[in-house]
């Protein structure tokens, strides 16, 4: 700046070059103050653009990099934001480009790039990141506690330091204070700076003198104030608090009938002067309703809302009355409001007269020009008065444009409704429309204008719209939606179509005009706000590649990818400026807590009492590996579960793999009897993959390996060796499963399908040697909004070789209980022992069908039938032996699923058996 003003101090001595001086000097206080706007940008890239040329960084390709103080970034995503790697020839534009992407993501406070050798072949890169803030320290409060200074600062631990956000925090915390009573208080910041880019922010704290209240006045009525009012002579004055006692007492009064309350207050001099107005008392009251009740006509009085009473409110009111007598079929109601004003109260009486009610007798429709080619059905669907309905003479006018759309949405562009005709006789009202159809207008032709980049047979294939189609509006607009889909999928962002109408008679001529713009191709993803989340686990789920056409439609997608994760509580996506022909897209991430503990107690009819502990973290390493934690307790087992996820198995897209530790000590008893049959301590190891074939197949391979103890057995289960002591089985268990549900957890369509086998063998150093295939199909289909239909046919089959004959007991099929065939106990069908101890068997079949009714409130109702049975070997399978059972229960929705109480009754019972048996638990039984 001294040096402009010499400048100009010398040029006003020579007045021919006076005008020249000016222009030079506001050039360059311009440039000035644009290398202050953009100084940051302009100090990163100075450094590397002073040392190579332009044909230097054309013409060498990178063959060295290096990176210096990063940290909260891989260098990999540094250097795929700067457009930097090696091979690769530099280039000063996409450099400069590259520094304002990595500005995005906010965590950067200085990036210098610079070369390391004369054919600057060898690029150094060194960054400083803004700090980030370790922890706040809260010094010299002594009235407010460190927690609410800390939540007015609005400030977290974790976050990175920004000077201008510190100093705004700040000025809002002195607000605070000030409205609290503390107007002289004062604040200082000081940043103490720790090891790896780490500060400390120290908030000083002078809170002053407060305004201290020395004396109140309230203005009459008193007491109500003086109730809510927690406030009292030498306390501090909270100014918070009058805005709450001025809630609580506008409330009040709001709820005796008063409009036009209100509080004010002053406070000078140590004396706070609270003024109350208690505005007008409104009573309001009803005369000649008998039909509609007064505590459902005041649902349709505005004056408390409104907080006001007015001529014009008044007769919004009458009409609104009016228009809810002619709801409930009341067509000559009439309503006189009276008003009579006394000393504070407003007294308002509606005198109403009902008269009678009416039905809808009959609705018919007829030609003006001859007989209607709708149906009279079609069109008494459509109307909102319906036959048998109350008669609301205001739905007229709407019905009568409800049946104009109807019929141009079918083509009939020219058609009249005339006011239809009513005749009311013995309060039945018939209720007649004249219709004047005129000719159906038809899609003659469809053509595409100005389409350069598609061809026109491609668009027309996908719009859906045909020729000899009737003329229907609807059906254009959704052809050009349909038009600008297809171009921006092809990157075309700024396409425009116009729709042309030929309309001649009952022919219709569309054209579409494209104005098909430029395309956009996507630069380059720039990812915001992951703190724990490491760049290739959202990388991963991306779905554009660097230079194809930019396709919004895809970046939706991938917003609903990256949702799905479960990391995440907020993904918004944001295209950034054009570069070029370019657009990068930013993804501004909010992650979610990856560390979730969950518990829980319940009671069935088999375990009696039990309940779960579970601890899990779905984000190890920040590469949303899982890993959980899980005890399940009652009175009949004790298990401990602690399993591992990775959802993408050696960077393999849509392979993923599982592995699981249990420890499980358990007994098996009748509900009757209360004796135990037998006691099994199992510790099983079980690892697999699992491959994703499409959206709804995957195919899946496991490999268990379990030491099983049975003990306190009864002599008539055993059937085998394997039934007593300790056993080692060790098997794989392929599968695969098709799924087209919904939800999962609460399916209304869809398709659930499996099919899996075990095999154990000796080969696997297992002490047993079977197999067995299982085969479940679960079918839901809504039937209405509040009905579903769920058919589920499932069935297993499992035969010993070698030197095992019977399948040991913990590998036996079982049935009967909550999950299965409901009426009958637990595990109680099939095959039993001389003692009548249920004993299992090799092969089952069973089949449920349930009608699930939503009720509301979070209830349903299922009437459900059940079928099956066990079966000791494959050779013994009869469909004739097949038990039945038929029964209602009760749902309630809870955050994990619906309670469910459901009664089973035994449609083929045997002597001795009961009639049937009440189950309850959490979920559905398939």
């Amino acid at each position: 700046m001294e040096t402009l003003s010499s400048d100009l101090d010398l040029n006003r001595q020579a007045k021919g070059n006076r005008q020249k001086a000016i222009g030079f000097s506001l050039m360059v206080f311009s440039f000035c103050l644009l290398a202050l706007v953009i100084e940051p940008l302009v100090s990163i890239v100075r450094p590397f653009a002073s040392t190579l040329e332009p044909s230097a960084l054309s013409l060498q390709p990178v063959e060295k990099i290096e990176v210096s103080g990063l940290h909260s970034i891989s260098e990999d995503e540094l250097l795929y934001l700067l457009g930097i790697k090696k091979g690769k020839v530099i280039d000063e534009t996409d450099i400069r480009e590259g520094i304002k992407r990595a500005f995005l993501k906010g965590i950067f406070e200085d990036i210098i790039l610079e070369s390391l050798d004369d054919n600057r072949t060898k690029i150094k890169i060194t960054v400083r990141e803004k700090n980030i803030i370790d922890s706040i320290k809260i010094v010299g409060n002594n009235h407010f506690s460190s927690r609410f200074i800390k939540k007015q600062l609005g400030i977290e631990d974790g976050e990175r330091f920004n000077l201008l956000n510190l100093k705004e925090a700040v000025e809002s915390l002195k607000n605070s204070l000030k409205k609290r009573g503390f107007v002289n208080s004062k604040i200082t910041t000081e940043i103490v700076h720790k090891k790896d880019n780490k500060i400390i922010i120290i908030v000083n704290i002078i809170e002053g003198e407060p305004e201290v209240i020395k004396k109140i006045i309230i203005s009459e009525p008193e007491d109500i104030v003086k109730s809510y009012l927690r406030l009292s002579e030498g306390d501090i004055l909270d100014h918070t608090e009058i805005e709450r006692l001025t809630k609580k007492v506008k409330q009040y009064y709001k709820e005796q009938g008063y409009i036009g309350t209100s509080l004010t207050y002053s406070y000078s001099n140590g004396i706070l002067d609270i003024r109350l107005d208690t505005g007008k008392k409104l009573i309001i009251s009803f005369n000649g309703n008998t039909a509609m009740q007064s505590k459902i006509l005041l649902k349709e009085m505005p004056f408390f809302e409104a907080n006001i009473f007015s001529d014009d409110i008044v007769e919004e009111t009458t009409a609104r009355i009016i228009s809810l007598y002619h709801q409930q079929g009341y067509p000559f109601a009439q309503v006189a409001p009276v008003i009579s004003l006394s000393d504070g109260t407003i007294s308002l009486e509606f005198f109403i007269f009902e008269g009678q009610k009416h039905i809808v007798d009959s609705i018919k429709f007829e030609g003006i020009e001859g007989k209607l080619t709708l149906p009279q059905e079609s069109l008494k669907n459509i109307l909102t008065l319906q036959i048998g309905g109350y008669y609301n003479p205001d739905a007229l006018g709407s019905d009568a444009e409800t049946l104009i759309e109807f019929y141009h949405a079918l083509g009939y562009l020219y058609v009249e409704v005339q006011e239809p005709d009513i005749k009311i006789e013995d309060n039945k009202v018939e209720i007649k429309f004249y219709i004047k159809e005129g000719p159906q207008v038809r899609l003659s032709g469809i053509s595409i204008k100005n389409n350069k980049s598609i061809k026109e047979e491609d668009i027309l294939r996908e719009v859906q719209l045909k020729v000899s189609e009737p003329y229907n509006e609807v059906d254009i607009s959704n052809a050009r939606r349909k038009i600008l889909e297809i171009y921006n999928k092809q990157g075309f962002l700024d396409t425009t179509v116009t729709v042309e109408r030929e309309i001649s008679g009952s022919d219709a001529n569309i054209i579409f005009t494209v104005n098909e713009g430029k395309v956009t191709f996507f630069g380059k993803a720039v990812v915001i706000g992951n703190k724990q989340t490491r760049y290739p686990v959202i990388n991963r789920e991306l779905m554009h590649t660097e230079g194809s056409p930019l396709n919004y439609n895809l970046v939706l997608q991938e917003r609903h990818k990256l949702y799905r994760l479960g990391l995440f509580t907020d993904v918004e996506t944001k295209l950034s400026d054009m570069l070029g022909d370019k657009r990068d897209v930013l993804y501004r991430l909010k992650e979610a807590d990856a560390g979730a503990i969950e518990f829980g107690f319940g009671y069935g009819e088999y375990e009696k009492l039990r309940g779960f502990f579970d601890i899990n973290y779905k984000n190890l390493w920040g590469m949303n590996k899982q890993a959980s934690f899980r005890i399940e307790m009652s009175t009949l087992e004790r298990r401990f579960m602690l399993s591992y996820y990775e959802p993408w198995f050696m960077e393999k897209k849509d392979l993923s793999f599982k592995a699981l530790l249990v420890h499980e000590d358990r007994k098996e008893k009748g509900l009757d009897t209360k004796d135990i049959r037998y006691r099994i301590k199992r510790d099983t190891a079980s690892a697999g993959i699992e491959k994703k074939l499409s959206e709804t197949l995957k195919t899946e391979i496991y490999y268990d390996f379990s030491v099983v103890k049975t003990r306190d057995i009864k002599p008539d289960i055993v059937l085998s060796k394997e039934d007593t002591g300790t056993l080692v089985i060790s098997a794989i268990r392929p599968g695969l499963i098709y799924d087209t549900r919904d939800n999962p957890f609460e399916p209304k369509k869809g398709l659930l399908a499996g099919l899996s086998f075990k095999v154990a063998s000796g080969m696997l150093f297992s002490e047993t040697d079977f197999t067995k295939m299982l085969l479940y199909i679960n079918k839901y289909q809504s039937l209405s909004k509040r009905i579903v239909l769920a058919l589920s046919i499932r069935g297993g089959i499992a035969k010993g070789f070698g030197t095992t004959r019977d399948l040991p007991i913990v590998e036996r099929f079982f049935l009967g209980g909550r999950t299965t065939v409901r009426g009958y106990e637990q595990d109680t069908l099939g095959p039993k022992g001389t003692d009548g101890t249920p004993i299992g068997g090799n092969a089952f079949a069973m089949g449920n069908v349930e009608f699930r009714t939503d009720v509301g409130k979070g209830f349903g109702i299922v009437a459900f039938l059940d079928g099956g049975n066990v079966w000791k070997k494959a050779e013994d399978i009869d469909v004739s032996t097949l038990k039945y059972t038929t029964g209602l229960g009760l749902r309630y929705n809870t955050p994990v699923g619906p309670f469910r109480l459901d009664y089973g009754h035994k449609l083929n019972r045997e002597k001795g058996e009961s009639k049937g048996e009440i189950h309850f638990s959490i979920g559905h039984a398939f």
